[in-house]
């Protein structure tokens, strides 16, 4: 079984059965909805101050360390989350999932484009991305399904304690995989500083991060809301359990396909795409399943062009840090535009939101394209 099949089947049994019912679970716990709202709020938080601290001690120490103590801390993570009957022990195992989801971010990706790299496979890596993240969606749509039926049989905290067994196996079949060679010799600040540096200095990876977040915000507009969304459509929250799976599906098998030669036609165009399919999910509600199916295609593939590319054009003692940075970015953005959409949202309708936020989105595409010297097709 050569690394990458072991990257695919370790990302496949981090399933977790609790995915499903993980509110309900909390509130069954005895934590009030301001207590739940403020746990997951914190988790973001805590995930985006640890990203960067967390990518130097990849690039520094070791990137399958770091994953490997993400792997460990998810199987406590699970034990604490079994045993919590009260606010303070959920809070405990909140800060560890942080901390589980910061050593990961953008140490794993580092890794996997290293070992390819170093086999001269550097080529192979956005079909190898797409891949590892359909087998994780693989795992979690199994995890949703079962989750629920161990859940209703045997009770939501016996199928908490089943995820545990299962991020073990991950946890050893992660340690087999080849480790990364290349280290940052720096000191901790220094190599914070020249990542900062590397950033501002190459034009080229700074548009790749603009670029990334801008397609990423251009598909979350509909994603972020499209529970309600189609709500207002079916009236059913079991329909729209249904769209949801069937989204999962749709978003898997996308990560898993790989376009070839037209991967980077895709790319291209997605910075005016995706905004033109959010404008279609505004002027008729049906239109927002052709959204959901093409946006998921189309953002995938996108993304996939574009994490070989950003891999591509950072170097391999900073590629973790560096990843970090943009989830940072990514976090951020995506953020403030859950509130400004709530907000947006509140006044105008979800119609009419979707309408505006998509031509706000193709004029800010424009400027972003001029401003950068059109740098999506030169990158």
């Amino acid at each position: 079984m050569d690394y990458t099949t072991r990257f695919y089947l370790s990302g496949f049994l981090r399933i977790a059965f609790y995915s499903g019912f993980f509110l309900v679970y909390l509130q069954e716990i005895g934590l009030s909805k301001a207590q739940i709202g403020f746990l997951m709020g914190l988790s973001l938080i805590l995930v985006a101050l640890l990203e960067v601290p967390t990518g130097v001690v990849a690039d520094r120490v070791s990137k399958k360390l770091s994953v490997l103590l993400s792997e460990g801390l998810s199987v406590l993570y699970v034990t604490v989350l079994y045993l919590a009957s009260s606010f303070p022990m959920v809070l405990a195992s909140m800060i560890i999932a942080a901390l589980a989801t910061a050593f990961r971010t953008g140490a794993e990706t580092a890794w996997v484009y290293e070992l390819l790299s170093r086999d001269g496979r550097a080529n192979d890596y956005p079909r190898v991305y797409g891949r590892l993240r359909a087998f994780e969606l693989a795992g979690g749509l199994v995890g949703m399904i079962t989750g629920g039926m161990l859940a209703e049989t045997f009770g939501m905290r016996f199928a908490v304690l089943m995820s545990a067994p299962f991020f073990l196996l991950s946890l050893v079949l992660t340690a087999t995989i080849p480790a990364d060679t290349v280290k940052s010799r720096t000191s901790y600040m220094s190599h914070i500083f020249e990542s900062i540096d590397f950033v501002r200095s190459s034009s080229v990876v700074a548009w790749l991060i603009v670029y990334a977040n801008f397609i990423g915000l251009s598909f979350a507009a509909f994603t972020s809301f499209m529970q309600l969304y189609f709500y207002d459509v079916l009236s059913s929250v079991l329909g729209v359990s249904m769209v949801m799976a069937l989204q999962a599906v749709i978003n898997s098998a996308s990560w898993y396909i790989d376009t070839g030669k037209y991967r980077k036609w895709i790319y291209d165009k997605a910075g005016a795409i995706l905004p033109i399919l959010l404008f279609f999910a505004g002027l008729n509600e049906w239109f927002g399943f052709l959204t959901m199916i093409l946006g998921t295609f189309v953002f995938t593939q996108s993304f996939k062009e574009w994490q070989g590319r950003f891999q591509a054009a950072i170097p391999d003692e900073k590629r973790a840090t560096l990843g970090s940075l943009y989830s940072l970015t990514a976090a951020i953005t995506s953020g403030v535009l859950n509130v400004l959409l709530g907000l947006l949202f509140n006044c105008v309708g979800i119609m009419m939101g979707l309408i505006t936020t998509s031509l706000f989105m193709l004029v800010l595409g424009y400027a972003l394209q001029l401003s950068f010297g059109r740098k999506v097709s030169k990158t």
